[in-house]
């Protein structure tokens, strides 16, 4: 699970709205890498357990730690 800022709505006036702050799973980071020019991560930062689970498939850091095993 990685804290990753990630393209959002480019149009809204808020910098939090435009580039979000949000836990993807490590499948959904590898995913966005394949994409090449149309990946949607910014950057990559450790890991917040405050943001909750995986933005994108709702996986639980403690259901990927448990995948892992």
């Amino acid at each position: 699970m990685k804290t990753c800022v990630i393209y959002g709505d480019m149009s809204a006036d808020s910098a939090a709205d435009q580039y979000p702050t949000v836990n993807l799973c490590d499948d959904c980071v590898a995913a966005d890498g394949r994409q090449g020019e149309n990946h949607q991560i910014v950057s990559k930062e450790g890991y917040d357990p405050d943001l909750g689970d995986c933005e994108w498939c709702s996986t639980s850091a403690e259901d990927e730690a448990e995948a892992k095993t």
